[in-house]
Parts: structure tokens; C-alpha cells; sequence
């Protein structure tokens, strides 16, 4: 026989004007409903006020006969209505069988369970409730109950325990108190509101009164998929763990014994100390364990009288010291179960692990060390951002000092003034993970010949150049024994991002990539304005060199998120990557302008390094090509640093219009190209400039110099000795290419 509960007393003859407005509602629908019979309205007292009970049985079909949950074709529910309760509106089920399933609210043995149909809060609910609306809803999770489909496979298993009014926010590395017994946690109330919220920070005296000890404690995995009231006792503890087929008392009983195997002296524990026994209850989905909650219950004893308790030390001795004991037969006094506990909510502090995984970042991948060079107001950002993402484990290099108008921009605070930058990206990021290794950090240029920093750059995985410097991309770029180096900074409006990112291999240097940059600003619409819009600089301090940009705050979160993202998404493929991100200041959209990527051959040549890469070579051959069967050729911009003797090409001008050319011999013209440079030096800040000429010869004949070509390059070596600069020749002939510097 069916036996059900009976919630209240019966409403004889109830007056609909004298319901709860959502009571009268749902009497109504119900009535309405073919799937439901409707049996009573019912009233109960609460707190100064009452709720009312619509009673009902409902069963619309969707629930097979037979099913994995044992819910029946027809239930006998009462929807109980209420405005003082956190949710108003709640379906309470009268069988007194009725199945512990998973997404039911928390249930007190003896009384109806409640069947949790939102997963959102009321306040978004109400908006869009009706009673209609709610049989709906109460008809879907019968259904989907009864197939056990209501809790996804995806989605997170559900608590053991309904939460506690108080939170405890554990160190990182909490573990190492349960294995430490020297070591002892301060509990801090940081926030009292509806809830208590508590904070274990390491003891520097372990004396100090409201210190507590861990106890520690793994029992066997648990299966059940519902949610009950917290156990006020340790006893109480014990019991919902047996019945989940674990337990408490052995576990509990060994550590105990564990850590009062050297005695326990009665003034080594102060009557205010307390416990905090965290318990590792592993969970079962499907027969395997898919995680492990961490419950914490906080026990205001001694370490000492619950040993006592637990029948697990003797009387003391002449020191007054307890030891373990072993009373043979008995499994422990009883004492101990009437303890009361404080159930907490346990949050154990961030770690890079968790981290990664709240980023939706794969670990995998974020385990790689690496140097983050220059951490001003765009790399302090940047290294923040992948700091709480916990991706990469870096080391931070600059060697300028906060100054006051870096705030702006800067992450960092006023207390953080005066000191070195790399020193307080450090310092913010062990704020983010305090009990985890600081990062490195070196007060410097990250080309410093300092050999600690060299073997750190060398050992590392992957160099991020946010320096807004020539010199740290280009002097990386020639060490070999660098990583995989990418270059990342934002033009003076603002308004624009760049990466420059090597391949895997580092066949494609960083200064290689500055090349094709530029001349995708050259022959590109964007290029245009791409370096303008400059919006002034400030005199900040009383040296000539105390000057800083002007520039929004706004745009370098902007932009470290683009390149964030964009990075950790690029280091993944083994291919280098050239990327503008552009942002329409009227609108606020962003446009990406991708650069192919092309191969570079680098040449030694009379003491420089001189490099060209495939596009532009496809781009000369081309020309001769089309001009073909007569010569061709033309100006050739590039840059030229005279530390590093390299010149990397960047482009060729077309050929002018009035120029001379045959089949035997080719000379330049002088139409435009004045005008071409002058736009090629507006484009890219005068960054690129003219570094030599090119022609080709004719079928037939090779890339060798002729007589008059010889001419030609010490005519040109003249001309660019006057500002101290090499000459540079290229000559086409075929599939052969020669280059000649003077």
C-alpha cells in the first residue's frame, strides 16, 4: 500500500479571492489540465505567515512504465505557494518512497522532497512565470527524471551537502597542513553578511590563540546523487557516510593516532584552538570516479580532547604527556559522535591548475616556460592576464622603475612607485597564487649579456617581446640559441596591434618579419594611416628622455586581450604569423588584416647579413617577366642596422616610366620615385628607406655583374658613404639571383 504525506489541514470551501494570487492561478490551470486531477487545497503555518497546497495527482504519459528511476505513471504532488520563501513556488512529492534523485532540493528525513525545476533564480523566473508554464515545467522533469537524463553527463556532479551559511577559504596548499603537524592555520573573518565567511591564513605563531589543526581524511567513494541537510555532529557525519556505503570512524580514528603518536601535551593546545577535519569524498558517475569534493567541518576542540574521545590516548604522564593507546576489543568510545561540527564550505585558494581550467585553457598546453620582455603598461597587462589564466610560467624582464604617470596605464598602484617594474609584475603576480614559486625577475634589458638571464632566455620556451624597442627583436633575432620569439606592441594612435611571431623552427627570424610588416603598411589601404594619428607626447619628469605617449588606458586592455588570446591560439601551430588588429574608433569594431608569410634566404655578404624573403622575389620576377624581352628593374627600400650589419629588403618601387631600357642594358628613370619614397617614408615613420637599386638581365645571360653594373654599385657605395650606409645591388636573370653590398 501506497503511503503518502499530509502537509497541513484541508481549505473547506476555499474562497479564491482570499488565495495567494499564484495559488488561484494553479488551481485554475490544474483544473484546465486533462493530465491532472485535482484533489484539495491545503494550509500550513510558517513563520508568522502560512503556506498554501495545491494537491494533485499528474501524470501526462511521458513517464514509461518501469522506468530506471522508479517514478510512477502518475505521482501524487502537492505545489506548495508561499512569497516568503526564497522560491515561492515549489512542488513537494507526497510519496513517501519517492526516489532520492539527483536536482532535488535538500531534503530532511520524515518530510516530502522538493524537486528543484530552475536552474536560475527566481527573480529571472518570476518575470516570465505562469502557472501554465510551471506544470510545463514540473511534467519535463518527471520525464526527464525518470530516464535519468535530467543531470547531464557533462555537467558537473551535484553536491553531497546543501552549502553551509559559513564559507572557509583554504590556502593552495592546504594539503601540506594535514601532513605538517609544526604547522597550524589562523582562521580570519574577512565578510559577514547573510553568510560567514572564514579565511585559514598560515599561523607565524603557532601559540596564538585561534589556531586550528588539520585533520585530514580520504573515506571510499560515494555514489549517492542526492543533496541533504549538513550533519551538525560528527556522529551524524558518520552515519550519512554509511549509509552512502563509506564511513568516518576509521579514518578519522588513524589519523588521530597518526598525529598524537609522538604525545600530546595538554598546554600545547589551547582550550580555543579547534579542528578543522577536511574530509576527500571521491565520487562515483557510472562506477568511476569522475572527482573528489573537499568538505570541511570545523570542531571547536582540542586535538587532545578528541583524542580523549576517541579512547585514543592514555592518562598523562609525569610530563604530562598523552600517548596512544590500544584497548584491545574496543572500537573507540561513542563520546566523540556527539561533537558538534560547523559545516563550512570549503574554497580552496586558486591555483594555476585551477586556473587554466576556469580559462577554458588546455592545461597541456599552458605548461611551457617562458620570458616576457618589457612589462610596462601593455606588458604588465598581458603578463597579469596570463598569470590568472595560468598559462606559461614566466620570467619578467625591464629595467625601467614605475614611475607616477604609469599609473595610468599601468597595472600597477601607487605603492608600487619607485620600485622596478619586473619586480612588481612579480610581486602582483604571487598576489594572484601566494603560496606558489614567485616568477623571475631580472632588472635589465632582456639583450643583456648577464649570464643568468642568458640561461633563462635559452632554457625557456618562448620569448614575448613587448619592449616597443628595435633593438631586443632584432639582437634576439640573432641569437640561435633563443626560442621561438614573438614580437607584440601597438602603434603610437593606439588604435592598431602587431604580432610578429616566428615559426616553430625559427626559419622566419622576428627582424625577417619586420620586413614583410612594412611592406604590407606599403602596399596595403590601411597602411596609409596605420602609423599616424599620433596623439602627442607629455613631458613627465625633467630629463630629455622623460617623455611619455598619449594614450587611453582603454586601448591597451583592448588590445592585450586581441593579443592575448591571439597568441595562446598562434603558438599552437608550428607556422610563423605576421596579424594587424585594427579598431574603427567611430564604431569600435575590429578588423584583422593576416599578412602572408613568406620563406626568407638570408646572404652573407661583405660583413653584413642581408635578407630577402620568397614574396618579394616572386614579386621581382614577375616584373622581369613582364618587361621581358627588355630589362627592367628599379628602387629598393629596406632597413639597415648598422649595430647588427643586417639589411633586410622590404620592397621594390615600380619601375619608373621614363626610363631606358633594351635588351642589352636598363637605366632607372626619375619620374614618381621622389614622391614614391617620401609615401614610403610617411607610411612607416622613415623606418624604410632607399638602400639600392635592382635590374635584370635578359634570357640567356646570368645574375653576374657587368662591367657597367660594377660601375653602377660604386657609384651607389659613393652616394650612401655620404651618411655612412652600405650599397646594395640585386640582379635578376632567370631563376638566378645575385646580391652585391659595397
Amino acid at each position: 500500500m501506497t503511503e503518502y504525506y499530509e502537509i497541513g489541514t484541508v481549505i473547506q470551501d476555499p474562497d479564491e479571492l482570499a488565495l495567494y494570487p499564484e495559488t488561484a492561478a494553479l488551481w485554475r490551470a490544474c483544473e484546465r489540465s486533462p493530465y491532472i486531477e485535482f484533489i484539495e487545497l491545503r494550509r500550513e503555518g510558517y513563520q508568522g505567515g502560512h503556506s498554501e497546497f495545491v494537491v494533485i495527482h499528474a501524470g501526462n504519459g511521458n513517464v514509461a512504465t518501469g522506468n530506471p528511476a522508479n517514478i510512477r505513471r502518475t505521482e501524487r504532488l502537492a505545489i506548495e505557494v508561499n512569497p516568503a520563501l526564497r522560491v515561492p513556488v515549489i512542488v513537494r512529492t507526497l510519496r513517501k518512497n519517492f526516489p532520492a534523485l539527483s536536482h532535488q532540493h535538500c531534503w530532511v528525513p520524515g518530510t516530502p522532497r522538493t524537486l528543484c525545476l530552475y536552474e536560475v533564480s527566481w527573480s529571472t523566473v518570476e518575470r516570465s512565470w505562469t502557472a501554465e508554464r510551471y506544470l510545463q515545467k514540473m511534467f519535463w522533469w518527471l520525464g526527464e527524471s525518470s530516464e535519468l537524463k535530467l543531470h547531464r553527463d557533462d555537467q558537473p556532479m551535484e553536491q553531497l551537502f546543501y552549502d553551509s551559511p559559513y564559507k572557509l577559504i583554504l590556502p593552495a596548499n592546504h594539503a601540506e597542513y594535514a601532513k605538517d603537524d609544526s604547522k597550524r592555520l589562523i582562521l580570519e573573518r574577512v565578510d559577514q553578511t547573510a553568510s560567514i565567511t572564514l579565511k585559514a591564513v598560515p599561523a607565524g605563531d603557532v601559540e596564538k590563540t585561534g589556531a586550528i589543526q588539520v585533520v585530514a581524511l580520504c573515506v571510499e567513494p560515494v555514489a549517492s546523487a542526492e543533496v541533504v541537510m549538513f550533519p551538525s555532529t560528527l556522529g551524524a557525519l558518520d552515519d550519512q557516510l554509511t549509509a552512502w556505503g563509506s564511513g568516518l570512524f576509521d579514518q578519522l580514528d588513524a589519523s588521530i593516532r597518526q598525529q598524537a603518536a609522538a604525545g600530546i601535551k595538554e598546554s600545547d593546545h589551547h582550550q580555543e584552538e579547534g579542528l578543522l577535519i577536511l574530509v576527500w569524498v571521491p565520487r562515483l558517475r557510472h562506477g568511476e570516479v569522475a572527482g573528489t569534493d573537499v568538505k570541511g567541518y570545523l570542531v571547536k576542540t582540542t586535538l587532545l580532547e578528541l583524542a580523549k574521545k576517541l579512547d585514543v590516548v592514555g592518562p598523562a604522564d609525569n610530563e604530562g604527556r598523552h600517548f596512544v593507546i590500544q584497548l584491545i576489543g574496543v572500537a573507540g568510545g561513542e563520546e566523540w559522535k556527539n561533537i558538534s561540527v560547523l559545516p563550512v564550505e570549503v574554497w580552496p585558494s586558486l591555483n594555476e591548475t585551477m586556473a587554466c581550467d576556469m580559462s577554458a585553457i588546455d592545461a597541456e598546453t599552458a605548461e611551457f616556460s617562458a620570458v616576457l620582455a618589457g612589462v610596462g603598461a601593455l606588458g604588465s597587462a598581458l603578463g597579469v592576464l596570463w598569470a590568472r589564466a595560468g598559462w606559461g610560467r614566466w620570467t619578467f624582464v625591464d629595467p625601467d622603475q614605475l614611475l607616477p604617470h604609469n599609473l595610468t596605464r599601468h597595472v600597477a598602484f601607487n605603492f608600487h612607485t619607485g620600485f622596478r617594474k619586473a619586480e612588481v609584475l612579480r610581486e602582483i603576480s604571487a598576489e594572484i597564487y601566494p603560496y606558489a614559486s614567485k616568477p623571475k625577475a631580472f632588472v635589465m634589458s632582456v639583450v643583456d649579456p648577464d649570464p643568468e638571464l642568458r640561461e633563462v632566455i635559452c632554457t625557456s620556451q618562448l620569448v614575448v617581446d613587448v619592449t616597443t624597442t628595435f633593438e631586443a627583436p632584432r639582437e634576439l633575432a640573432l641569437m640561435d640559441a633563443a626560442p621561438r620569439t614573438v614580437s607584440l606592441f601597438l602603434t603610437p594612435s593606439g588604435l592598431s596591434s602587431v604580432m610578429l611571431l616566428e615559426d616553430n623552427k625559427r626559419s622566419i627570424r622576428v627582424d625577417a618579419l619586420e620586413g614583410q610588416y612594412y611592406r604590407a603598411i606599403i602596399q596595403s589601404d590601411w597602411g596609409s594611416t596605420h602609423l599616424k594619428n599620433h596623439l602627442g607626447d607629455r613631458w613627465v619628469g625633467g630629463g630629455c628622455r622623460d617623455v611619455s605617449l598619449r594614450m587611453s588606458g582603454e586601448c591597451i586592455q583592448l588590445h592585450a586581450g586581441i593579443l592575448s588570446g591571439q597568441l595562446r591560439k598562434s603558438v599552437l601551430a608550428e607556422s610563423a604569423r605576421l596579424c594587424v588588429w585594427e579598431v574603427d574608433e567611430a564604431s569600435g569594431g575590429v578588423a584583422a588584416h593576416e599578412i602572408p608569410v613568406y620563406q626568407v634566404i638570408t646572404h652573407e655578404i661583405a660583413g653584413w647579413r642581408v635578407k630577402v624573403d620568397f614574396g618579394l622575389v616572386e614579386k621581382i620576377r614577375a616584373t622581369r617577366a613582364k618587361a621581358l624581352p627588355l630589362e627592367t628593374g628599379g628602387i629598393i627600400v629596406g632597413i639597415t642596422d648598422l649595430k647588427s650589419k643586417t639589411i633586410v629588403i622590404v620592397d621594390v618601387l615600380a619601375t619608373p616610366p621614363d626610363s631606358d631600357a633594351s635588351n642589352t642594358h636598363f637605366i632607372r628613370g626619375r619620374e614618381g620615385q621622389t614622391e614614391a619614397l617620401a609615401d614610403i617614408h610617411d607610411r612607416t615613420a622613415r623606418i624604410v628607406d632607399y638602400i639600392g637599386e635592382w635590374h635584370s638581365h635578359p634570357e640567356g645571360h646570368s645574375a653576374k655583374a657587368s662591367p657597367d653594373d660594377e660601375k653602377l654599385l660604386a657609384s651607389l657605395s659613393e652616394r650612401m658613404s655620404v651618411e655612412g650606409l652600405p650599397a646594395l645591388m640585386l640582379i635578376l636573370a632567370g631563376s638566378e639571383l645575385q646580391l652585391f653590398v659595397r
